[in-house]
């Protein structure tokens, strides 16, 4: 008699695993592969949404994708706390960085600064069809992003490494994050390294915040999706009411962040040490 599936039975068994160096960079190279491929083979957007996403996280779930489902969940009040926080901390680091790259490139070449008067490839779209990559961001593109560069490729480094060094992998993690979008390079040149610092200082936050809830992926996605939808937002309506929203995101992101810092501030401030010992 043939039996049905049992996910559950499934995830119990294979989650908590650690993945081979092997499979892991079998999974790395199908990734990278898929999405690359876009850019040499242009097509329809539901035929680039199955080459790019669709496969890859097959591939990595037949690989090791029972352990990245079984901790997506994992911990959804701290990644909520501290992906909310840390979006907003990185994203004012990353606009530090921006402005501290744009002033050495108009030192060094004051004409490329003028390449990034270009349009933005991926937000160059007609207003009707800006309302659908809204939805498409919020429930494809950021939690599919989250699964494999968060879930699979940076878990896949934490597990390798034991855990340890964590922060240099989650640095690690995001380079390839940001290569994989390097079609902004083929279109700014030297100036995409503005763009690019945006991508590190997101990917960083989302990456820390996967480390510190201990693999939840929920909330990464959730703030992935809306950061995208956010710019199709502003291409289907103005591009003040964009910048409006993200900025809103950042600002309650720092004042998130703020009160995490003055709770741990009162929190050490009345913790007494018990230094005496009475019978």
């Amino acid at each position: 008699m043939k039996r049905n599936f049992d996910l559950y039975q499934f995830l119990k068994i294979h989650s908590g695993k650690p993945i081979t160096r092997s499979a892991y960079l079998v999974g790395l190279l199908i990734i990278m592969v898929c999405i690359y491929s876009q850019y040499i083979f242009s097509s329809r957007l539901t035929h680039n949404m199955l080459i790019v996403y669709g496969v890859p996280i097959i591939a990595t779930s037949l690989l090791w994708g029972a352990t990245i489902i079984r901790k997506s969940f994992n911990n959804t009040y701290t990644a909520f706390k501290y992906g909310v926080a840390l979006f907003g901390v990185f994203t004012v680091l990353g606009i530090f960085a921006q402005i501290l790259i744009f002033y050495v490139i108009s030192l060094y070449d004051p004409s490329a600064i003028n390449l990034l008067n270009r349009p933005n490839p991926v937000l160059h779209i007609p207003q009707e069809f800006a309302w659908l990559m809204v939805w498409v961001s919020l429930f494809i593109i950021g939690p599919a992003e989250e699964y494999l560069f968060r879930g699979f490729i940076y878990g896949g480094l934490l597990s390798i490494r034991n855990g340890r060094n964590w922060f240099g992998l989650a640095f690690l993690s995001t380079i390839i994050f940001a290569a994989a979008h390097l079609y902004y390079a083929t279109v700014y040149s030297v100036a995409s390294l503005v763009i690019f610092a945006e991508l590190l200082a997101f990917g960083m936050a989302m990456a820390i915040t996967y480390y510190v809830s201990k693999g939840n992926l929920l909330i990464p996605a959730i703030i992935h999706g809306v950061y995208d939808a956010v710019g199709y937002i502003g291409v289907a309506t103005s591009s003040n009411i964009g910048i409006s929203l993200r900025s809103s995101m950042t600002a309650i992101g720092l004042l998130m962040a703020t009160s995490i810092l003055i709770h741990r501030v009162r929190k050490k401030k009345y913790k007494f040490p018990n230094v005496l010992n009475r019978n």
